[in-house]
């Protein structure tokens, strides 16, 4: 697995080393929410997929992942 961004600005994490390799795209999505705050994009590379999820809930979705992974290097 690998960490790259690519020209749009986005995180691209996973396999980035061969053409169709699963790839997660993470940057921002050209939607805005309701008050006018930009809109989080999460999809897999060149998929039509694309979830768009508002700040706050990417600031949830940050700190669970962050649990996750304080609770993993606990562990191991």
């Amino acid at each position: 697995m690998a960490v790259a961004e690519d020209d749009g600005g986005e995180l691209i994490v996973g396999d980035v080393t061969r053409t169709h390799g699963r790839a997660l795209a993470v940057g921002l999505a050209p939607s805005t929410d309701e008050h006018g705050k930009p809109m989080i994009g999460i999809g897999w590379v060149e998929q039509d997929q694309l979830l768009e999820i508002t700040v706050d809930e990417a600031t949830a979705l940050r700190d669970e992942l962050t649990r996750i992974i304080d609770d993993a290097a606990a562990a191991g």
